[in-house]
């Protein structure tokens, strides 16, 4: 059985994680599933030169700890770039906020929001095929109860993301 068949429990998304110490084992299988949440038990042992029990163990361990609170699917993003994506920065009014959150949660485009300090109040990572295309989610964004003020940053080239299957140098 794989990694990807294995789900944790979850209320809405956010469990509380107990506090729990890392050791190094523990921080190299999370690196090794943060590059593949698919790889076997078995595969994982041979890379950590640990038993398959001693594993399973150890992922059930921080699962139940709420370390790892689930397993996702990645969705590929073309080399060239045929998608835009923005950073939406609001300020809303603090009483409607979770209102704000069951709207913007609707909106297939946001593909996540972020509780910030400063200035703003929530940032959204927005992603659409084309700058039309997200130019009309923001202008349904700027629209929705609650917002008060936007700002927006087009993002013009990804340098890095952690968690998209690419290797995490563990050693």
């Amino acid at each position: 059985m794989t990694l990807a068949h294995r789900q944790t429990e979850k209320s809405n998304g956010f469990s509380a994680r107990k506090n729990i110490n890392l050791d190094s084992v523990d921080r190299k299988l999370i690196a090794l599933l943060v590059a593949n949440a698919r790889e076997s038990i078995t595969d994982l042992a041979k890379k950590l030169g640990l038993g398959r029990t001693t594993v399973h163990e150890r992922l059930a361990r921080l699962e139940r700890n709420r370390v790892i609170a689930g397993y996702s699917t990645i969705l590929s993003r073309s080399l060239e770039g045929n998608s835009s994506r923005a950073l939406v920065m609001l300020s809303i009014v603090q009483r409607m906020q979770p209102a704000l959150m069951e709207h913007l949660k609707m909106l297939p485009e946001v593909l996540s929001c972020y509780t910030v300090s400063g200035e703003f109040d929530l940032i959204l990572l927005v992603e659409a095929p084309q700058m039309d295309d997200v130019d009309a989610v923001l202008d349904e964004i700027i629209g929705l109860p609650g917002v008060e003020r936007c700002r927006t940053s087009i993002i013009m080239t990804t340098n890095f993301q952690r968690g998209n299957g690419q290797a995490i140098a563990i050693g």
